[in-house]
């Protein structure tokens, strides 16, 4: 376990999402103020905008990830902060950065626990559609069949859609995405007037001609990597409700009147007794449904995204953030090295021998390398470096020094960085 905590990638990895903080309740304030002033547009061009800034909240900290690099975690400043212990004008603000360092292994560790647990849960999503939803279904009549079909062909679908019976659903689902998919429940055939229910089929394939189920797919994931952040959580909200929008006003436009799908989501609000189907599924009656009755009935501004939850939620996140960003750019007098000789210095984990290098080999060059290694106080190799030996040898030697991992030195008691050397003869059997 000390090996894995040790590992440079999952420092680098806690640095990250520390900064993630503060970057993604950046940019659900700026998703916030984009949503404010495009509320007189369409919702497709708001739905556009919040798309585009979740892709962004993933895609920033992977920036981060990559512009921090492999060095960055054994050269973070926190690393060394163990040394400065004694000095009394730094005190309890050295002691939280140490403490913060030893942590962020363990950030990473439970971030990596919570993506897990939230891909598995969209996965057993899926897996419930399709053994409990989808499996036992069976198929619509021939006649709304051929609604469908034809109502498929006006909204520009060209691949055929299937229209299959449930009873387990509450509502109409679609779903599927090479080979789309409409479940209706059963009961909707007797609830609701010919009329309504076209409506909300056509809702259903306006889903599926603008691939909201690959995109809910890809939102869902989001979600499982941000799983962390209130911003994601927010705008993801934000991003369901304005494609159900979408939506509406496809289905309104194709029919030229939104009277019958009004009717047919007032119909659904009725039926809707049961827990909510499956994530994954995309459901005519999710959502806020009174306040997408509102809009089709008297069509208006969208409403101003409500700020003071999310904005006590960013602010608590940009101050957790910024406040170890600090600490991490926080330079301290950087700690003396002292010299020691290679015996004093007690190995923890020694890798298998290198293999010889090609070139070398081809050449028949042998000789001894001699490679200076400075440790930190946690006993990681901060730098490496070849004093002598055979220039085809030295890059060798070095890659395998840091791959060492060695008990932290000490004097008097207390962590030390220290620098001693490591020898390492090449022979050709």
């Amino acid at each position: 376990m000390n090996a894995i905590l040790l590992d440079p990638l999952l420092h680098r990895l806690g640095l990250t999402l520390l900064h993630a903080l503060w970057e993604d309740a950046a940019l659900g304030l700026v998703a916030w103020t984009g949503l404010a002033l495009l509320r007189r547009e369409e919702a497709h061009i708001r739905y556009r905008w919040a798309c585009a800034n979740l892709a962004a909240m993933v895609l920033v900290p992977a920036a981060t990830f990559l512009l921090l690099g492999p060095g960055s975690a054994s050269s973070l400043p926190l690393a060394r902060a163990a040394s400065l212990w004694g000095d009394p004008g730094l005190g309890n603000a050295r002691l939280a950065m140490t403490t913060l360092n030893a942590w962020l292994p363990w950030l990473s560790l439970a971030w990596s626990l919570g993506v897990a647990v939230m891909l598995l849960r969209l996965g057993g999503g899926l897996g419930r559609l399709d053994r409990l939803y989808l499996a036992p279904s069976r198929p619509a009549p021939e006649a709304w069949e051929t609604r469908l079909a034809t109502l498929a062909r006006r909204m520009g679908l060209s691949r055929p859609v299937r229209l299959r019976l449930s009873d387990r659903t509450q509502s109409p689902l679609a779903l599927g995405w090479l080979r789309p998919t409409i479940l209706l429940p059963a009961s909707a055939l007797l609830a609701l007037p010919v009329e309504s229910l076209e409506a909300v089929l056509a809702h259903e394939l306006a889903h599926l001609r603008r691939g909201d189920y690959l995109a809910n797919l890809l939102q869902s994931a989001a979600e499982a990597l941000l799983f962390f952040h209130p911003a994601a959580w927010w705008l993801s909200r934000q991003i369901r409700e304005t494609r159900e929008d979408c939506c509406d006003d496809a289905a309104a436009a194709l029919l030229g009147d939104p009277l019958p799908l009004v009717e047919g989501l007032a119909a659904l609000a009725a039926l809707r007794r049961l827990p909510p189907d499956p994530e994954p599924a995309l459901a005519a009656a999710r959502g806020t449904l009174m306040n997408r009755i509102n809009r089709l009935l008297q069509p208006r501004h969208a409403q101003l995204p409500p700020l003071r939850g999310l904005a006590i939620l960013l602010a608590a996140a940009t101050l957790l953030g910024a406040t170890a960003l600090a600490a991490g750019q926080a330079h301290p007098a950087a700690p003396a090295i002292h010299d020691l000789d290679f015996h004093r210095i007690r190995v923890r984990y020694r890798p298998a021998p290198p293999a010889y290098p090609v070139e070398a080999k081809a050449k028949h060059i042998t000789g001894t390398v001699v490679v200076e290694v400075v440790v930190d106080t946690h006993g990681r190799v901060e730098s490496a470096k070849a004093l002598s030996g055979p220039e085809a040898l030295r890059s060798t030697a070095v890659a395998y020094a840091k791959a060492w991992r060695f008990q932290p030195a000490r004097l008097d008691g207390k962590p030390v960085v220290a620098r001693f050397k490591l020898t390492m003869p090449f022979r050709l059997q």
